[in-house]
């Protein structure tokens, strides 16, 4: 076999500065740039064509699918491996110590590092698996069998882009696949997911607007409540100023409440500006309503209102509330939710208890199944073959996870990395970095994955 960890030594420099610029894109989902040819926006085209731009001229072949996938291949016959990451990412919300979009490295050694909105989730890991095809490819090493990498554009917003990619262009399925956009050393299941919104008509006197979050998938971190200047909440603020900031402008009070942003597979880890708002809001105006919406937004296991499960396999379902938005001249009030859930879980019935709860009616925008593969199959022990080759860790083992990745939309293929164990990369949090010393090894791992996987579909 090739000595991977030597060849991919070659791309390092190169890794380091294509990563570097595809970070300086903010490749955010932006509804006031898109359109026909720009489905996402012109932040996340820019990203697309600016990694297509790189593969045509390290002479692979494209192809820009529908304005929503860039597609990257080698290999004229046999059966194919796929390769599914993303361009997009989630907004740069919270305090960063460097801009988020300038690819900053810092340290030294081992402690190098990059940081930036992408870095870890998921441009580095693209960035991986794209010099592992250029080191296969410069090294005669793709024969027999196809690669191809696509490089989406949307998701961090439920991954519309590859079902546009398969549904509507019809792309072929691959043999065995992975998707570079977990952790290592393999997940085998993910969770389902359901995202959604909690609407309600409802007046909030003296609250005039109330606009937080970002993202169905991260906790809130931000929310800002426009109102009439209360002493109430002005004593609030006074006794508790982790609470955020609040301020008056005449007859007009604006209370800014901050939290932690957090993955909504993790919502335990954040805190969340929701339910501080509300909570705090709730005590203050004598307001039961948002008492219970504070306290529903604190819930990530569901106890609160009974929605609470264990699954056997995937563990604890979970509750993020990750944005909100009120109204007063509509009197229209929007919580949204993302629900994840293990196996033999009746979602349906935990989605009409919180509507209870809350006394709010539920939307759903999108809804997939868990995901679960025998860990005795080709395809995970191929890649757990390969990672235990390259790690010499041969006593980590397939995980489930509540995050849910591309392999939910790509058949026949799981996540695999890029993250190691404890280096997490702080995804969708400020700071969000990658080791580069990862991203290299990542290099590495892929190519002796692919040539494997090739090997396993012939």
């Amino acid at each position: 076999m090739p000595n991977f960890k030597k060849l991919a030594k070659n791309y390092e420099h190169n890794a380091t500065l294509t990563l570097q610029e595809l970070v300086k894109i903010d490749s955010v989902y932006d509804e006031k740039t898109s359109g026909p040819s720009a489905p996402y926006g012109q932040g996340v085209d820019k990203a697309l064509n600016a990694f297509l731009t790189l593969a045509r001229e390290h002479g692979f072949k494209t192809e820009k699918t529908l304005g929503r996938c860039a597609e990257v291949s080698i290999g004229e016959n046999g059966p194919l491996i796929g390769i599914y990451a993303h361009l997009d990412v989630v907004p740069a919300t919270g305090k960063w110590d460097y801009p988020p979009f300038a690819g900053k490295i810092v340290g030294e050694g081992k402690e190098r590092k990059m940081i930036g909105r992408g870095t870890s989730d998921d441009k580095g890991p693209l960035v991986a698996a794209y010099y592992a095809m250029k080191l296969l490819k410069d090294n005669g090493l793709i024969d027999g069998y196809r690669v191809r990498l696509v490089a989406g554009g949307d998701e961090e917003r439920g991954s519309s882009c590859l079902e546009h990619y398969f549904a509507q262009a019809k792309k072929e399925d691959c043999a065995l696949g992975f998707t570079p956009d977990a952790d290592f050393p393999l997940i085998y299941a993910e969770k389902g997911i359901v995202h959604g919104n909690f609407l309600k008509s409802i007046d909030l006197s003296p609250i005039i607007a109330i606009e937080g979050g970002a993202a169905y998938n991260a906790v809130c971190d931000k929310v800002m409540v426009t109102m009439l200047a209360n002493k109430k909440v002005k004593a609030a603020f006074k006794a508790d100023p982790s609470l955020g900031d609040y301020s008056e402008e005449g007859t007009l009070g604006i209370a800014v409440f901050k939290g932690k942003s957090a993955h909504a597979s993790t919502p335990e880890l954040g805190e969340s500006a929701i339910a501080k708002a509300c909570l705090t809001l709730g005590n203050a105006l004598d307001n039961p309503f948002l008492s219970k919406l504070g306290l529903f937004a604190a819930s990530a296991d569901g106890a609160i209102f009974g929605g609470e499960h264990q699954a056997k396999e995937l563990g604890k379902s979970t509750y993020c509330s990750g944005m909100i938005k009120y109204d007063s001249s509509k009197h229209s009030l929007s919580l949204s939710l993302d629900y994840r859930f293990g196996e033999q879980v009746d979602c349906q019935s935990n989605i009409r208890k919180a509507e209870d709860y809350l006394d709010m009616n539920f939307a759903s925008t999108s809804y997939t199944a868990p995901l679960l593969y025998d860990k005795k199959s080709t395809l995970v022990s191929t890649l757990m073959k390969s990672y235990r080759h390259m790690t010499h860790r041969y006593f980590d083992k397939p995980m489930a996870i509540g995050g849910g990745t591309y392999a939910k939309e790509a058949k026949n293929t799981v996540a695999y990395g890029s993250a190691f164990p404890n280096h997490p990369g702080d995804i969708h949090s400020p700071n969000e970095y990658i080791y580069l010393s990862d991203l290299y090894a990542q290099i590495a791992i892929y190519a002796d994955a692919i040539l494997k996987l090739g090997k396993a579909a012939k």
